[in-house]
Formats: structure tokens, C-alpha cells, sequence
């Protein structure tokens, strides 16, 4: 998002439980954006007076950026809340994909009114129950390495690294993909993504990663697959009518996030025995939606030779993976669901989470599905063993 970023904080070691365990915080962000942007200038040293500052932390600065536990806070010192004793990490991502839209929303000048979201149950106010996020996500399918789908599993992977996932993408790495994706690098460029994605998770331990770089109609991976897998579907790509191949494989639980042409995000989930399933709300006979905020082209180009590069507003990225892999996680806990289907998170003017149900679309294909089929795809294989 900026070239030009000053760590002026002093260095401490990674948590144990997060990726680059005990290495040096200074040293793994500044390596990770030196490599993102290896012509941006990226360094750790005090603050200067025309530096534009902002503050991590519950208190210590008259506007902080504070989260925990499932809580987010932006706003006048100190926090609303104190630190649940546990590692999630959604509370805290969401406080600062708050404030990085409201830097750009507002031209560097964001109010100073206090904002409070819970990554819970979205919506605008804190919750007092912190019920602890899982360590295992079990088995996810992520078609759509792009920046929503590689924003997810890099949210997914802060929280834990205990999953297996199989990517399926058949685009490759451009430039434009490094500044709204926390995964890829300026030296995956013309990469595969789902081989630059897999390379990323391998390397922080996640162990059992599986990429496919073609489209999803051309992998047997997901046109044989065997019943009761996977356990979610991460559904991030929006080409070559992939929701309909999804949805005509009689799909498990989908998650995903979409961004819109507003400064807004949705998260969007559908149930197999939901009201609605994503060909109600993207119809396979309709043009793709406006998605102006993320692929706008350029309004003019250097040079004929040159390839388009197109523009982004990144913290939307981000905003709909992490809302992403929040509920990935959330799946797993007692009482889910614990929002709406479809939920807006509008980052302007200020951010603020709205339901929205989905509805189901009459004459859609799901109507036709046979609903017996679709049980005996989602029905776990029975474990045997020999005495």
C-alpha cells in the first residue's frame, strides 16, 4: 500500500505460536516487505517529526489500533476492553484492516471518533465471551489463489498451521498481485500462484499443501472426489463459471468474501442445506459482478509495449480473507453459525458491519440437485479396523 513504511517500535521476539517463532519481529516484517517491494524503503529507527503515525497497542498514544480476542478497536486511548487469555489473532487483524481504510478513506486524516467491531458475531459492538479459536481447521479446498483466497489462508495460517488444503488456480503471479496479497513476493511473478502459495504455507509448516494450476472443470481432484471431502470449500475465484462447476460437484460448507465497487466487503456462506446457494446469487447465465474496487483498469498506459496493470484498494483484500478465514474457524465452535449468511462490512464513511440474508433465487440450479446424491457426497466415509 505505501512504499515507504518505518518500524518505531522496539524489537521483541515472535510468539511462539505464530509462524517465525522467537525469530526477531523487526527483522521477519522488514524481510517480508522488502521482498514484497524490493525497491521500497522499509526500516526500522525512531519516529520523525513528518512522519503519519499510527499507534498498536491498548493505550500510549492518544489514537490507538487495538485488538483481542475476537474484539477490534480504533479510537481515543485506552482500550475499551483487556486481553482475553488466548492466541486469537482475529480481533487484533480486523483492528488494523480498520484503520489502514480509514487512512485511505479519509486522505490520511481519519476521525478520531471510536470504532468498535467483534469478529463473533460481526457487528459494531464488543462481546464479552471469548470462546478460544480451534488449533486444527481440518481439511480446506481453496479454489481461487488470487488476493481474497491467499488474504484467507494467510489469516488461517497466523491462527493455525494444523490443516490441509488443496489450491486450485490456473492464473499465474503479476505485478499487480503483489500489493494486495499477504502471500506473494516480487519473486513469484510469472509464477504459478497456486506453486507460489504452496511454497509460502510449506515453508511456515503447513504440511500437507497440494497445488493444481488449472481451472477447476479440468481437475479430476475435484470432478472424483471421494465423499466427505473436504470439510469447507474456500470459493475465491470468479472465472470460466466456476460457481457452477462448484455447485454441480454438490459442494460441502462454502465460504468466501467478495469486494465491492463501494469500499465494502462481504462474507458470504453457503450451507448445504441453506436458503441459498452461489448461483442464487451470482447466476452461472450472468455477467460477473462489478468489482471495480479490486480490478478497475488504468486510465491511461505508460506505453503500448507495457502490459495493464490495474488498481486496488488492498485493505478490501485483506478485509474479505480474513472475514474468511475467521469463520473457517469459527465453524468448529459450539454454536455456529453465529451471524447471518451474508454480512457488509462497509469500511466508508467509517467501518461498520451490516447483515444482509441471502436469498434464494427462484428457477436456480440448486433446485434441481438431487438432494440424496448431495447427502451421500457430504457423508464422512466410516473408519475400519482390523482386530
Amino acid at each position: 500500500m505505501t512504499p515507504s513504511v518505518a518500524l518505531c517500535f522496539a524489537d521483541v521476539a515472535v510468539h511462539e505460536a505464530l509462524p517465525w517463532a522467537r525469530q526477531s519481529l523487526h527483522q521477519v516484517a522488514l524481510a517480508q516487505m522488502r521482498a514484497s517491494d524490493p525497491y521500497g524503503a522499509f526500516l526500522a529507527r525512531g519516529a520523525d517529526a513528518g512522519d503519519y503515525r499510527f499507534h498498536l497497542g491498548a493505550d500510549g498514544a492518544p489514537r490507538i489500533v487495538h485488538g483481542s480476542g475476537w474484539n477490534a478497536y480504533v479510537g481515543p486511548a485506552p482500550a475499551p476492553f483487556t486481553t482475553p487469555d488466548d492466541l486469537n489473532v482475529f480481533g487484533a487483524a480486523l483492528a488494523v484492516v480498520a484503520e489502514a481504510s480509514q487512512i485511505f478513506v479519509h486522505n490520511f486524516a481519519p476521525p478520531q471518533d471510536a470504532i468498535t467491531l467483534n469478529a463473533l458475531t460481526w457487528c459494531n459492538e464488543l462481546v464479552s465471551e471469548h470462546p478460544r479459536s480451534p488449533t486444527s481447521f481440518g481439511e480446506v479446498w481453496t479454489v481461487g489463489a488470487g488476493s481474497v483466497g491467499t488474504a484467507a489462508l494467510y489469516f488461517m495460517s497466523l491462527a493455525s498451521r494444523d490443516f490441509s488444503t488443496r489450491l486450485f488456480d490456473h492464473d499465474k503471479v503479476k505485478r499487480q498481485n503483489l500489493d494486495r496479497s499477504p502471500i506473494f513476493i516480487a519473486s513469484d511473478v510469472d509464477d504459478p500462484k497456486v506453486k507460489a502459495v504452496e511454497r509460502y504455507l510449506k515453508a511456515i509448516g503447513v504440511r500437507d499443501v497440494h497445488g493444481d494450476p488449472h481451472a477447476l472443470h479440468e481437475c479430476d481432484a475435484w470432478l472424483n472426489r471421494d465423499a466427505g471431502h473436504p470439510d469447507v470449500v474456500i470459493a475465491a475465484a470468479n472465472e470460466m463459471k466456476v460457481r457452477y462447476f462448484i455447485e454441480a460437484g454438490y459442494p460441502p460448507l462454502q465460504l468466501y468474501g467478495t469486494t465491492g465497487k463501494n469500499w465494502q466487503v462481504a462474507s458470504v456462506r453457503h450451507e448445504p442445506s441453506g436458503p441459498a446457494c452461489s448461483l442464487c446469487l451470482f447466476p452461472e447465465d450472468a455477467a460477473p459482478g462489478d468489482t471495480a474496487c479490486a480490478t478497475a483498469p488504468p486510465e491511461t498506459k505508460s506505453s503500448s509495449d507495457e502490459p495493464e496493470v490495474d488498481a486496488a484498494l488492498p485493505f478490501l483484500s485483506f478485509a474479505a480473507g480474513l472475514m474468511t478465514a475467521a469463520e473457517v474457524a469459527k465453524r468448529l465452535l459450539p454454536g455456529f453459525p453465529f451471524n447471518s449468511d451474508r454480512v457488509i462490512f462497509n469500511t466508508r464513511p467509517h467501518p461498520h458491519l451490516v447483515p444482509a440474508p441471502l436469498l434464494h433465487r427462484a428457477g436456480c440450479y440448486c433446485e434441481s440437485r438431487a438432494r440424496n446424491i448431495h447427502a451421500a457426497m457430504l457423508a464422512k466415509p466410516h473408519k475400519t479396523t482390523a482386530a
